[in-house]
């Protein structure tokens, strides 16, 4: 049987997903502290944006995905209800550069800063928080190119997540453009915390 909006939904599916909810869900349970915004989703899975809007509503309204001022991220229900095995991490990335920020930096402050800027051709994709500090991540339109920082007390590191060999160049230029961006970022007031 066919649902009202024409997609089938998946037959042994105990939530009775459609195919773009599961594909939404899986992909956001793959690091369930990242916070990845629309315009991020729709590029890496490659869904139409109605059709996306209409994923994220159908499941947010069964409470298994939630919209932050940053993106969207998972539910604790959603990972409750998910197999473990739909849950698959990403590989790491390459380093590309990596550096020591001064002790007294406001993180938060940068970060905040930072959030859902677009740097050159690089597009805001998310943010993923952790006990020890956070990774911003941003990527090209085409999704060739994925650069996080991660971005810790005394810490930074920029790493590339590339679609193949040939685009590690471009990634490490890119990834120079981002650092120099944050670096400006951080050396402005109030993040500095330098006392003159």
């Amino acid at each position: 049987m066919v649902p009202e909006g024409g997609e089938p939904r998946v037959g042994s599916d105990p939530l009775d997903l459609r195919e773009h909810d599961r594909e939404v869900l899986e992909f956001l349970s793959q690091d369930p502290s990242s916070q990845v915004a629309f315009q991020g989703l729709r590029r890496r899975l490659g869904i139409h944006p109605e059709q996306l809007s209409r994923a994220l509503h159908r499941l947010a309204d069964d409470a298994l995905v939630e919209r932050t001022d940053v993106g969207y991220r998972v539910t604790p229900r959603a990972l409750q209800v998910l197999s473990p095995g739909s849950q698959r991490p990403e590989e790491p990335g390459v380093t590309i550069l990596q550096t020591y920020l001064p002790a007294n930096l406001d993180l938060r402050g940068l970060v905040q800063a930072l959030r859902g800027s677009w740097i050159g051709p690089l597009r805001w994709y998310g943010l993923s928080e952790f006990a020890d500090g956070m990774r911003l991540a941003w990527a090209l339109e085409d999704d060739t190119i994925r650069l996080e920082t991660f971005i810790r007390p005394g810490q930074l590191v920029v790493t590339a997540n590339v679609a193949g060999p040939s685009h590690l160049d471009d990634a490490t230029r890119l990834g120079h453009v981002l650092f120099q961006h944050i670096a400006r970022e951080a050396s402005r007031e109030p993040h500095a915390g330098i006392s003159g």
